[in-house]
């Protein structure tokens, strides 16, 4: 096979002679048609304007190509209003839950005015004045019992410091009376009811975890609660104060009258309660006497 060329008409290959006959001199007549070679125009002798649309529709193509290929990779950001779509959507969001928005605030405001004892396996991760409580658990675990007594990182410290200004008169009045030293009696009314805070303490007016052992008792005289056992059930008073006075009753009789015998020292009342069974927390004393030298309680006993 040799490479193939142009002829002139000068050149004219003879007639072909085969068995295809007509058909054969139309394929001769097709090939003395054909021009000599192939002129190609220069780029010179093109039209600017030619040259300058052919240019802006390369660029056109290549643009759209591009165009696909980031659409593709980046799930179509790049397309029509789509970067004005995405503006107006971060801006709704920084107007709804920016630093200042009021949904902002209500979803980081504190909601828990109460800490929980480490007995109950879950403490609060903040205090009131937003600072980090030391030794405080994270997460968010159920309150397992509201009436049980805590220590003194288990109160915010502006709670404890209101329920001692609103009840250290009262007291200092019972101590006078019954004999009851006023540190232990307000250490007991922050550990029990949670500086006032607890269920117990809101609904009951009960302040000293005060449980119910009648057999018989009439409608509104106790309630259940959750402490030892599900049928726990403790007194409901009309007043804060009638629970202070039914708590002196209690330590000035029975079993806890022997502690009179320590005076005002605070240490061998806390101890001597936890001895006598006032609570079933392994480490009642403890508590009692770590708020009392927290909160100088013991100042409210000369």
């Amino acid at each position: 096979m040799g490479k193939t060329k142009w002829f002139s008409d000068d050149d004219m290959l003879p007639p072909r002679q085969d068995h295809r006959g007509a058909q054969g001199n139309a394929y001769q007549r097709r090939r003395s048609n054909a021009p000599e070679k192939y002129a190609r125009p220069s780029q010179g002798s093109r039209p600017v304007d030619h040259i300058f649309r052919q240019w802006i529709f390369r660029l056109r193509r290549n643009w759209i190509a591009l165009h696909f290929r980031l659409n593709q990779f980046t799930f179509g950001v790049f397309r029509k209003k789509a970067a004005f779509k995405l503006g107006l959507l971060a801006m709704a969001g920084y107007l709804l839950f920016g630093s200042d928005s009021p949904i902002a605030s209500m979803v980081t405001r504190e909601v828990r005015t109460q800490f929980v004892s480490q007995e109950d396996e879950t403490m609060l991760d903040f205090g009131p004045d937003g600072n980090s409580v030391p030794g405080a658990k994270s997460g968010k675990k159920k309150v397992k019992d509201d009436a049980s007594p805590v220590g003194p990182e288990g109160v915010f410290d502006t709670q404890a410091r209101e329920y001692i200004r609103r009840f250290k008169d009262i007291a200092r009045g019972e101590m006078e009376k019954y004999g009851i030293p006023a540190s232990i009696s307000l250490a007991q009314g922050l550990v029990e009811s949670r500086a006032g805070t607890s269920r117990l303490a809101v609904r009951n007016n009960n302040h000293f975890g005060i449980k119910c052992f009648a057999r018989n008792c009439k409608k509104g005289h106790c309630s259940n609660f959750t402490d030892d056992s599900h049928k726990d059930f403790f007194r409901i008073y009309s007043s804060p104060w009638e629970s202070w006075r039914a708590h002196s009753q209690m330590l000035a009789s029975g079993r806890y009258a022997s502690l009179k015998k320590y005076g005002r020292d605070y240490s061998k009342w806390a101890y001597g309660l936890k001895r006598l069974g006032y609570a079933t927390n392994g480490t009642y004393a403890e508590k009692l006497i770590g708020m009392i030298e927290k909160y100088d309680l013991h100042q409210y006993d000369q």
